[in-house]
């Protein structure tokens, strides 16, 4: 199950496209039908979470927090027996921020959003960027994952 919760009202998002866009990427990712949670919040909320789960007091675009521990992407898919393992994580995501960010840099928010959700689904599976390796093998699975949204026939823009 897809939830997808707006917590803020700054920014008007399509929210029917919006989940339907996130059970499009976990087919293409290849997590069809878990759970995730998408929460779009103010910057407030975000840099709240910022600061208590990161030590960093300041807002950002997106957070994860994956249901699953792992030492390896995706490891903890093979023991996922039952359907209440069958679940990522949730994200937050700063809409405000996110939107400010688009109209700096001339972007659409409808153009940014998908790839943005791709690099937090890749965070709930376990993908990190902290040293190059990670880095180049997390941007590598968030190409394979937007390559396959961008010929996935029922992509519904937003």
């Amino acid at each position: 199950m897809v939830l997808v919760a707006n917590r803020q009202r700054l920014v008007w998002l399509p929210l029917r496209c919006v989940r339907r866009q996130i059970e499009v990427l976990l087919e293409c990712s290849g997590y069809p039908g878990w759970d995730v949670g998408v929460h779009f919040v103010d910057n407030h909320a975000i840099q709240d979470l910022n600061r208590r789960y990161r030590m960093r007091d300041s807002p950002t675009d997106i957070l994860s927090f994956p249901f699953h521990a792992t030492q390896e992407p995706e490891s903890f898919r093979a023991h996922a027996a039952t359907e209440d393992d069958r679940n990522l994580g949730d994200m937050f995501l700063a809409t405000p921020y996110i939107a400010h960010h688009c109209r700096a840099n001339g972007e659409s928010l409808a153009s940014h959003l998908p790839v943005l959700l791709t690099h937090g689904l890749c965070h709930l599976m376990g993908y990190d960027h902290e040293l190059d390796p990670d880095y180049q093998r997390m941007a590598a699975r968030e190409r394979e994952i937007l390559r396959r949204l961008a010929s996935h026939s029922a992509a519904i823009p937003i």
